[in-house]
């Protein structure tokens, strides 16, 4: 069997998602917008996904759901919606490790985009942050979890920055992948926005979420037949919605991926001493249960991830959208990791449904790969 440890760039769909989505399909096919019975039904179960969406990431009360395609749309639409408001007047922020679907909106935002510069561990230097934040602060923008490192961001020491130095800006936090894989609370960390994506959760792919704290306003970034509070016009994905509800509900909160993932760690050391982590130690606070970076050099990690491949296991160089693009990470550049060790990065990203045996037989085909690949230095 396979050993899949890539899950930070999608997750198999859980057999009770595919079976929602099948059912949804077949039977429950009906439009949530008209009026009659069948079609109620339907809007019931998308009520019943938003209420367990506000659940999971503890919504103040009086919060929304909007239903969207992804991650992508809802980091675009929290920050493009609300960039369109400032009508060009500010600045907007954003980390240094963002996805694109974040980085990319800010730069193209209208409004003056500046970075937040990363730490050594791969999180947001506080001190820097304090010297950006100011009047003209129209928006903050900043993941939970990094996508390639597994370093958790520390949100809640960021919003009191803003509240004392901008406490009108907009603060965006991209859970993409950071929900239901660590607690959140949205009321405690003072986010206005809140995005997700069902793949990363074993949901299908196609459909995510924002979730909106009450009072927020934004203008809407397609229009249409108003669905969605008239903030994402078009007949919502249904066999998505229900696949994504299904998911929530049966995803194990408690889980021994952090277990798992150091047990990984201690594996890798033995395996090859002079490994090394990017990002936070593994155990730390900072550190996400689902992520390990980890570069092994001298071998380059699209060389190991081949030879991995070759023995039915299946790594991550980094974000999954940027690394047929790029020879260097540039979540890694932004750490100032020394080049070789960046050429050498691996992220291995668990699920609940990983095994310590397949650390094991993991770590045994990188020893094995390691002890014929390290021969051919690079010159």
């Amino acid at each position: 069997m396979p050993i899949y440890l890539d899950n930070s760039a999608t997750t198999r769909p859980c057999d009770q998602a595919v079976e929602a989505v099948v059912q949804a399909m077949r039977e429950d096919y009906f439009n949530p917008s008209a009026l009659y019975g069948p079609a109620l039904k339907a809007e019931k179960m998308m009520r019943a996904c938003r209420e367990e969406i506000l659940r999971a990431v503890h919504a103040p009360a009086g919060a929304s759901v909007i239903f969207t395609s992804g991650g992508t749309e809802s980091d675009n639409l929290a920050i493009l919606g609300q960039a369109a408001k400032a009508r060009g007047s500010g600045t907007i922020l954003y980390s240094a490790g963002e996805h694109p679907a974040v980085k990319e909106a800010c730069l193209q935002s209208g409004l003056k985009a500046i970075e937040l510069p990363y730490d050594h561990q791969g999180l947001v230097d506080l001190d820097a942050a304090a010297q950006r934040i100011g009047e003209d602060t129209a928006l903050i923008c900043c993941m939970q979890v990094n996508n390639e490192t597994g370093a958790i961001q520390p949100l809640q020491a960021l919003n009191a920055l803003r509240l004392k130095q901008a406490p009108a800006a907009h603060f965006h936090v991209d859970g993409v992948q950071g929900f239901l894989r660590l607690p959140f609370d949205m009321a405690t960390v003072g986010a206005d926005t809140y995005a997700l994506s069902g793949h990363k959760i074993h949901a299908p792919k196609g459909v995510g979420a924002l979730v909106v704290r009450p009072g927020v306003s934004f203008a809407p970034r397609q229009v249409g037949g108003g669905q969605e509070n008239a903030l994402r016009s078009g007949t919502e994905n249904t066999p998505g919605i229900a696949g994504l509800l299904a998911a929530i509900q049966c995803y194990p909160r408690e889980n021994r991926m952090m277990e798992t993932k150091l047990r990984l760690w201690h594996l890798i050391r033995e395996a090859v001493p002079s490994a090394v982590v990017n990002g936070p130690n593994p155990a730390g606070e900072w550190a996400a249960p689902h992520i390990l970076n980890v570069s092994l050099p001298p071998v380059r990690s699209e060389t190991m991830l081949h030879a991995l491949e070759g023995e039915g296991i299946y790594i991550g160089m980094g974000s999954a959208c940027s690394s047929r693009k790029q020879k260097i990470s540039a979540v890694l550049k932004a750490m100032r990791t020394p080049q070789r060790q960046a050429e050498s990065a691996l992220r291995f990203s668990l699920c609940p449904d990983n095994t310590p045996a397949e650390m094991e037989e993991t770590a045994r085909a990188i020893q094995r790969q390691y002890a014929v690949l390290a021969k051919f230095q690079r010159r």
